[in-house]
């Protein structure tokens, strides 16, 4: 098919190396002294090599050329490198908005047990911190008031955390709803029988939280 791929004009190429650094992919190589792209197959045409050429030899031009082919690519030119070349090429991608390769890449790599991303995958964890599993408990309202209201939890639900409430869990229909920002308990003393009783709670941070 017809795309864009890199060319190199070798009257111009003194076989300097100064475009290999930047082609991770392994498309360009120094043979007789001058560089060629050795292999259609592996040259994505983004040109992130140009601007490393002090001659100007390299530039895109648009030809038949076989499909670049980003699992061939990883396997057999960017993996075997290492972890900073893999980092470089994903890198390579997301510069130049190649979302539908970047996502190729990262599916292969994570088939390989590579995850380079830092970024979390979309699969559901098989495991779940305590500290963020929905429970349902009822409120300690035993013994006298007067003694015992500023200790009786009037808590029936977990999380309380903004960001960690689950808004389709059934503790939540039909509920009169408490939302609080999370200092209060601490500045209010009576806050469980003042505010929180009968009601479920929300918390979260107007400061901190600013993308709420």
């Amino acid at each position: 098919m017809k795309r864009k791929i890199i060319a190199i004009d070798r009257e111009k190429c003194n076989g300097c190396g100064l475009c290999l650094p930047e082609c991770p992919e392994g498309a360009l190589q120094i043979i007789d002294g001058k560089a060629v792209l050795v292999s259609d197959l592996f040259c994505d045409g983004l040109g992130a090599c140009l601007g490393e050429c002090p001659q100007g030899a390299l530039f895109v031009e648009e030809r038949e050329a076989e499909l670049y082919n980003e699992k061939k690519v990883l396997e057999e030119k960017i993996i075997p490198k290492g972890e900073n070349v893999i980092k470089a090429h994903l890198k390579h991608l997301k510069d130049h908005e190649q979302e539908e390769y970047y996502k190729e890449a990262v599916a292969l790599l994570r088939e390989k047990g590579l995850d380079m991303t830092g970024e979390k995958s979309e699969k559901t964890p098989s495991f779940v911190c305590p500290g963020v599993q929905s429970r349902s408990f009822q409120a300690d309202g035993g013994g006298n008031e007067s003694t015992q209201r500023s200790c009786s939890s009037q808590l029936t639900q977990w999380p309380v955390q903004m960001k960690l409430i689950n808004p389709d869990n059934s503790d939540f229909d039909g509920a009169h709803l408490l939302i609080s920002a999370d200092c209060v308990p601490y500045a209010y003393g009576d806050f469980h029988n003042r505010f929180l009783k009968g009601r479920k709670v929300i918390t979260f941070c107007p400061k901190l939280d600013e993308e709420l």
